[in-house]
């Protein structure tokens, strides 16, 4: 007897790096302590799902923009775990993530 397939949707937004020490700018208008290709994770009480920063921006506010998209989230779970690169973890509701788009700030 097989499983059913698990229904799953993906998670897609920005992460801002606003502190200024969170990053440094790189020559070639990126930020250079947080890289593209970061690891994006989210995680469920037994499932996770991966994805990866992408297209680093160095913004004229002094944050630093990434985009990201993790798909194969799994839907109707209690509470999301989002991890990004070696930053802090932060709990999220199924709302939250399933807005069109994703802000998350890193101060």
């Amino acid at each position: 007897m097989s499983r059913p397939p698990t229904e799953t949707f993906v998670v897609s937004g920005a992460v801002l790096l606003g502190d200024g020490v969170s990053f440094v700018r790189d020559d070639h208008g990126g930020c250079a302590d947080i890289k593209d290709g970061a690891p994006v994770i989210i995680t469920t009480g037994g499932s996770f799902a991966g994805g990866r920063l992408t297209d680093a921006r160095a913004l004229a506010d002094g944050t630093c923009r990434f985009w990201f998209s993790v798909p194969g989230v799994p839907i109707r779970q209690d509470a999301y775990l989002l991890m990004v690169a070696d930053l802090d973890a932060r709990q999220h509701n199924g709302h939250d993530l399933k807005n069109a788009l994703l802000a998350l700030r890193a101060d």
